[in-house]
């Protein structure tokens, strides 16, 4: 079965490009296009894909604020963001807020199908250069804060912290692990604790530091 993309992007050209060099692969099919986030939403209403390639910096709705939306109702669908070179803290917080990968969009067209391959495989993504960004943003962080190593977290906070890495809130967790909300806002306290950390990015980046969250950093 092929696997099902949307491409939300505002450049046409770029668009196009993409469009075409996917369309050459015979194990992927376009269903839909958007040239920006809302549009991306109102079109997931009538048709569900796999793997949503986004662009972070579209009009009328930016890729943060559709990855939101999008984590709120569809928090299966998984979501490649299509980036230029950013900051460590930025790409945090897109994963922070459910993403499954960066790749650059200056990256070769194996990297592109590797990366769609490794998201739709439920792992997450980054291309080097997105690589090279976030490691020296967490080791820059590492060094200020002074992030702890792997400690003794449960099973069952692990698990937690995983799903709080894919962006899901308590609802969610609670709903994905068959335990309660309560529960959930118990065990993040817990993971706050004992990771000696102050919000979502800290724990991202904690989680990745500890290869507790699976990262194909490629190289």
């Amino acid at each position: 079965m092929k696997i099902k993309i949307t491409i939300a992007e505002d450049h046409e050209l770029l668009r196009k490009a993409m469009k075409s060099l996917i369309l050459a692969n015979g194990n992927f099919e376009i269903i839909d296009e958007a040239i920006n986030g809302k549009e991306l939403i109102e079109k997931l209403n009538n048709q569900i894909p796999d793997l949503i390639l986004l662009d972070y910096r579209m009009p009328i709705m930016d890729g943060k604020e559709a990855l939101i939306e999008i984590r709120k109702k569809h928090p299966n669908i998984k979501i490649l963001i299509l980036s230029l070179y950013d900051e460590a803290t930025v790409i945090l917080d897109f994963i922070t807020n459910g993403a499954n990968g960066f790749i650059s969009k200056s990256s070769s067209a194996e990297n592109f199908f590797t990366a769609i391959n490794t998201v739709v495989k439920e792992r997450r993504y980054f291309d080097s250069k997105i690589s090279e960004i976030l490691l020296n943003g967490l080791m820059q962080k590492n060094s200020k804060s002074k992030l702890p190593s792997k400690t003794s977290l449960s099973e069952r906070e692990t698990s937690v912290l995983k799903e709080i890495c894919n962006g899901l809130g308590n609802k969610l967790i609670s709903e994905k692990l068959f335990i309660s909300a309560s529960t959930v806002d118990f065990h993040k306290g817990n993971i706050y604790k004992k990771t000696k950390t102050k919000n979502a990015v800290d724990l991202v980046m904690y989680a990745i530091k500890n290869g507790i969250v699976p990262v194909n950093l490629n190289q």
